[in-house]
């Protein structure tokens, strides 16, 4: 049972870095040809002069990649073969470390606290609503560990999972630190178009914005929920499950409810917050990736429980809060009680 990634797995994820530095040096000369190329008129509509703007750039990705440096000792020292393996066959590009990033900002900045709100209100409010005493909670895809503390800090044993390697790792660098603002990331310095004010693309978004101390922050076990708890020993071993921007992560979206189903006890609880818009790659290996409708998901979540809350949420999911252009979300919010079916187990679960 994988509760790291693999070496050939760190090994994409220094190849990633790797080519988002390629790609802050690729715009900051973009910038710089643009900038010095406008005519001596041009200049002199500028608010600030081209050298002062690509110092301000430069700087801000200089901050960034300082973040970026203290992720990749994290990735060498959790795989210390990471480097021999960098070609090991993992899909790489910039766009995973940019989305990290972001994600950064929306789960430890003060930044990001009005974006995760209309989340991690309704999640949360189905958990105090259902356990009044100390129980256990399963957040699958718990992505950068916020969730997972918030939970924590109200007395429950919260146990977690990830299977995206970036985040992965982005959460043991979370669990490795202590102090407030530890990192203060320029985290937008490449998003160039779509600002109101000519700084907003070099703002410093700190993170944490909170102390994180130690042992708050549960070391995830890397994979996917189904597989890491489609286990027979895991069959109704949680009282609490909570997914937020998770359940269309799943190559089987079936198989998750039946997942979820196997490992609540009767009268447990399933709050989930989140869009379906299946835009993870999925591995074949472990499952056809199914972009299903509410109303089939619905239906197979009504054999294993009784649907109490169902509420349609309009969010935003680790967006650029200053930019001119954002991508909102249409949320599913819904709360749900195990009730007694038996799950079929079939090929699912494992004595393992």
């Amino acid at each position: 049972m994988a509760e790291k990634p693999a070496d050939w797995a760190a090994a994409a994820c220094l190849e990633n870095f790797r080519q988002y530095r390629d790609l802050t040096t690729q715009e900051v000369e973009r910038v710089r040809r643009n900038l010095n190329g406008l005519s001596d008129d041009d200049k002199a509509s500028l608010v600030r002069k081209p050298e002062e703007q690509l110092k301000a750039m430069e700087e801000a990705v200089a901050a960034t990649l300082s973040m970026i440096e203290k992720l990749e000792e994290v990735v060498k020292k959790e795989a210390e073969t990471a480097e021999r393996g960098r070609n090991a066959g993992a899909p790489v590009g910039t766009k995973p470390v940019q989305t990290l990033l972001h994600t950064f900002v929306r789960e430890w900045s003060a930044e990001g606290a009005q974006e995760r709100q209309s989340c991690f209100d309704r999640v949360l409010g189905a958990l105090d609503k259902h356990l009044d005493k100390a129980g256990r909670v399963l957040i699958p895809a718990c992505s950068l560990g916020r969730l997972a503390l918030e939970v924590a800090g109200r007395g429950h044993s919260v146990e977690t999972c990830e299977g995206r390697l970036l985040h992965w790792f982005g959460l043991e660098l979370l669990r490795q630190t202590s102090s407030v603002e530890a990192f203060k990331p320029q985290p937008f310095a490449l998003n160039t178009c779509n600002r109101l004010k000519f700084v907003d693309n070099h703002r410093v978004t700190p993170v944490p914005e909170i102390a994180i101390k130690e042992g708050q922050l549960p070391r995830a076990r890397f994979g996917e929920f189904t597989v890491l708890y489609g286990k027979s020993k895991a069959k109704e071993s949680f009282d609490c499950l909570l997914t937020a921007y998770a359940l269309d992560l799943s190559p089987n979206v079936f198989r998750f409810v039946r997942t979820a189903a196997h490992i609540l006890r009767p009268g447990g609880v399933w709050a989930n917050f989140g869009p379906l818009a299946y835009d993870t790659d999925h591995d074949e290996a472990i499952g056809h990736g199914l972009e299903l409708s509410w109303e089939e998901i619905k239906f197979a979540l009504s054999h294993f429980f009784d649907i109490q809350e169902e509420e349609w949420i309009d969010a935003l999911h680790a967006q650029n809060a200053q930019s001119l252009m954002q991508m909102q979300y249409t949320c599913i919010f819904f709360k749900a009680t195990r009730n007694s079916a038996p799950v079929p187990m079939g090929p699912m679960a494992t004595s393992d």
